[in-house]
């Protein structure tokens, strides 16, 4: 039974209806208050704190019911007179957010804290979780805002020449302030919502479905199954044509193959009816066998993609759904050569990406009838052409534009939300939302590959590598999409990191029935470098040579190619290269000494380790960026670029380049982006491209306006090649050896930038991929049951870094111009988070004497290992 609420709101007098059970969260949002974010529903993440009588809580775990005679305060009532909060102004000092979904949260609980120790401040704040900063920023930002000689001021990016300048992102004081707009923070006129009915099972046929009953509860508009989709095998990953994936998704299927995948949707008039809905939807199925080990999915006879439609699937009989061969040179000559061979095989887990924005779209017609899809996506343009494929639309017809992006790390480089949406818009006619919730996002969207590696590797006593061997094996899920590519990067960068006459990688993705794996940050090279380095430095214990000696004696040098393939087609190559300074900066912080023994006080030990990575900037010649530029009154200009921001900095970024060339102020350029509808086509925000390509679109089209008298100019511009990033990583653990428990004291990242156009922006980069890559060494792990079922689909249950669990963090960036990248500039979005994992585990290693093989390395397993080896 509703009731009817009037509430006290940030000085303001509100009424709402709402039924019994309704979180606060739920109220504010349906009042306009969307500076409370919607992440878990369930208390673990802080997104959505408010105050009640001054008192931080989190709204999602808050009966609305609850709040008589009480008074509310949410971000947006901080501002006073319009004027910045102390806290919100030391946020925008210190830029203490990147795409800023947790930030309005952050910054309610950070405002009602004491002052405390950096150490205690770490603790209070385990409340509020952060996905893309590392925290560091964070913490600066609230201890600036306690500091009583702060005064606070707008900050005024007016700097003339400014690339290598710290330029604050250009929608800081939106995020805040809690007034930048996401996906989900619009309400259009008769909006529906959708939801799915989900698998209960690994693997079946659909026999029948009866939807009477659900269709006949009010509320509901329409539900789609298989039968009222067009069939067509499509891949969700968001790749440039011609895509390399596995053709081998469907709409709406009559066979499900993992738990949780799509079986029909409904369209109701609230999210709660739609859930009800699908409820009541009564299905019969033909189980089928399944299968979860991608080992054994080869040899066990189920066919998990037999249908006839799907193609570009290199051998379905075996669930194998992508393969990769590469050699150079002769491996079994190089082992005869070799005076030690050494052979591991290391295991690394499915993890989520954990972006705290869920994927959400929301989509409606305009009244020419052209379809308008507003998603949180990461490949608007790739989302258009897929949507024209399916639904028989010309492209112009079809508008895809993204809004405020609440971070992706890849997980919104698919195409898993945007369909079903759409094709309830032109069924229907009608606006339509479908927002995932955070268990959808744990157990139906897409993980990184879980693999097996397997590396040989031969040398000489004095470490040169002779010979090089690497097997992977990825559980590509139930479907394809992005598995040719991840598993090829997993064996050709860290093979091709180093110098070695005799090189083989054989790489197989395989189909299974879980949850899909697909792109993630790093992209199959943080997998392929977790056992690369590994490996190298325990043949650097094996032969008594220091690991960085080692390493040094073997990296590749410029002028090298990446010999692999029989091709002599590459397409990465070594611009500029400043990994030699890498490492000079890393071991100078670390005060490392070669040959310095582990420090062991009782059962506490403590040992550093060390590891380097690469990864390329874009994807050459396949990575097309368009770019218009306008020349306006009054000396300003407009920049539409189709590039996307996904909380990034990079829509800042790129105006200071075009403001570098055009010698005005970056106040002067005006961006619009990521609209297939307003901008030129870009492929995505992916591949750590959009520094590299976008912007080096962006430096020719304002190069190009200065030698014309037109008023704009358009540039089309692809990288012939993709250049190198090098990071060294250096980190100190401490270990505690009677319960397995590792503490990180001290990180040091060395990356080799080129140049930093903007580098407080590239700092939050690679703080927020340090803090991922810890979770991955440490803590992260989706668990499934014998059936697939994911086991752990919670924040509380999932363990990602909160801030007491980082340690502090140096990032040293060396700056050697790139001659193929913007005024030097090269990709730093993913290499940031390779090298924390291995670096740790070596870190382990040299404090214990044990040598771990699978990933998280967490305390139970630590604690094993040091009982068997010791």
């Amino acid at each position: 039974m509703s009731e009817n609420l009037t509430l006290q709101i940030n000085h303001q007098t509100y009424t709402a209806t709402c039924q019994p059970g309704t979180s606060l969260l739920t109220v504010l949002r349906n009042l306009g208050l969307f500076g409370v974010h919607r992440v878990c529903d369930a208390g673990d993440c802080g997104a959505c704190t408010a105050w009640i009588n001054d008192t931080p809580i989190h709204s999602c775990i808050y009966p609305a019911m609850r709040i008589a005679n009480q008074s509310i305060t949410t971000i947006e009532g901080l501002c006073t007179n319009n004027e910045l909060a102390k806290i919100q102004q030391a946020f925008l000092e210190k830029q203490g957010f990147q795409c800023g979904f947790c930030t309005p949260g952050m910054v309610m609980s950070a405002a009602k804290l004491p002052t405390l120790s950096e150490d205690e401040l770490r603790f209070a704040l385990k409340g509020n979780l952060c996905r893309c900063t590392g925290y560091q920023a964070i913490i600066e930002s609230i201890q600036l805002s306690q500091n009583s000689q702060f005064i606070t001021q707008e900050l005024t990016p007016n700097i003339q020449h400014c690339v290598g300048e710290s330029i604050p992102k250009q929608d800081g004081r939106e995020i805040v302030t809690g007034k930048a707009a996401y996906t989900g923070d619009i309400v259009p006129p008769g909006l529906l919502h959708l939801k799915v009915l989900r698998s209960p099972y690994p693997h079946a046929r659909i026999l029948q479905i009866n939807i009477e009953k659900a269709k006949n509860l009010a509320g509901v508009v329409e539900i789609f199954t298989h039968e009222d989709v067009p069939r067509i095998a499509y891949t969700t990953a968001g790749h440039a044509e011609p895509v390399p994936d596995p053709l081998d998704h469907y709409i709406l299927d009559h066979k499900v193959r993992f738990i949780g995948d799509r079986i029909a949707a409904v369209v109701a008039e609230t999210p709660q009816i739609a859930e009800k809905a699908c409820q009541l939807i009564e299905v019969d199925y033909e189980i089928l066998p399944h299968v979860t080990d991608p080992i054994q999915a080869m040899d066990s006879g189920i066919v998990i993609h037999d249908e006839p439609e799907s193609s570009q699937i290199p051998d379905r009989n075996r669930n194998i759904a992508g393969k990769i061969s590469l050699e150079f040179g002769d491996v079994e000559e190089g082992f005869s050569q070799a005076d030690l061979i050494l052979e591991n095989t290391y295991t690394l887990p499915a993890v989520q990406h954990v972006h705290l924005e869920p994927h959400i779209t929301i989509s409606w017609l305009e009244e020419d009838g052209t379809l308008v899809v507003r998603s949180s996506t990461q490949v608007p343009f790739h989302c258009q052409r897929l949507l024209s494929q399916l639904f028989k639309l010309p492209l112009e017809k079809i508008r895809v534009y993204k809004a405020q992006i609440g971070g992706g790390f890849g997980n919104k480089q698919e195409i898993l939300s945007e369909d079903i949406c759409a094709l309830a818009t032109l069924k229907i006619g009608k606006p339509v939302q479908w927002e995932f919730t955070r268990k959808e996002e744990f157990t139906a969207t897409n993980s990184r590959h879980a693999m097996k590696i397997k590396i040989k590797s031969g040398v000489k006593t004095d470490g040169t590598l002779i010979a090089q061997d690497i097997e992977v094996i990825a559980n590509t899920g139930a479907y394809g999409n992005h598995s040719p590519t991840v598993v090829f990067l997993a064996g050709y960068l860290p093979l091709g990191l180093y110098r070695c006459p005799h090189k083989k990688f054989t790489g197989l993705a395989v189909y299974t029935n879980t949850m899909p794996a697909g792109a993630f940050r790093g992209y199959g090279a943080t997998q392929g470098t977790f056992a690369m380095e590994s490996q190298i430095d325990e043949i650097a214990q094996q032969l008594k040579i220091d690991p960085v000696e080692m390493r040094l004696k073997n990296l590749i040098r410029p002028g090298d190619i990446i010999h692999l393939g029989k091709s002599k087609a590459h397409f990465n190559l070594i611009g500029s290269y400043g990994v030699l300074e890498c490492w000079e900066k890393v071991i100078q912080s670390l005060n490392y000494i070669p040959g310095t023994p582990p420090i062991v006080t009782g059962y506490r030990c403590r040992g550093v380790g060390f590891a380097v990575s690469m990864q390329g900037s874009g994807l050459s010649k396949i990575h097309l960026a368009k770019v218009k530029l306008y020349r306006l009154a009054n000396h300003k200009y407009e920049l539409r670029t189709g590039s996307v921001d996904v909380g990034t900095g990079s829509d800042t970024t790129l105006r200071q380049i075009a403001a570098e060339v055009l010698n005005v102020k970056v106040a002067d350029i005006y961006i619009i982006a990521g609209d297939t509808q307003e901008t030129p086509f870009d492929a995505g925000s992916y591949a750590s491209a959009t520094v590299y390509i976008s912007g080096q679109a962006v430096k020719l089209a304002a190069e190009k306006l200065l030698q014309t008298n037109e008023n704009s100019v358009e540039i089309s511009y692809a990288a012939d090649e993709a250049t190198l990033t090098f990071a060294v990583q250096g980190v100190e653990v401490e270990v505690d050896t009677e319960t397995g428990k590792v503490q990180v004291l001290k990180c040091v990242q060395a990356i080799d930038i080129g140049k930093a156009i903007n580098p407080r922006i590239c700092h939050g980069q690679a703080t927020g991929g340090i803090g991922m890559g810890i979770g991955y060494a440490l803590t992260e792990e989706l668990f499934f049951d014998e059936q697939g079922n994911i086991l752990n689909p919670t924040l509380r249950e999932y363990r990602i870094p909160t801030a007491a669990d980082m340690p502090p963090i140096e990032v040293i960036f060396i700056e050697k111009a790139d001659p193929y990248g913007p005024f030097g500039a090269k990709g730093v979005g993913e290499i940031t988070t390779n090298c924390t994992a291995p670096a740790i585990a070596n870190a382990i290693a040299h404090a214990t004497g044990c040598r771990l093989y699978q990933l998280p390395m967490t305390p139970e397993r630590i604690w094993n290992q040091l009982n068997i080896e010791c």
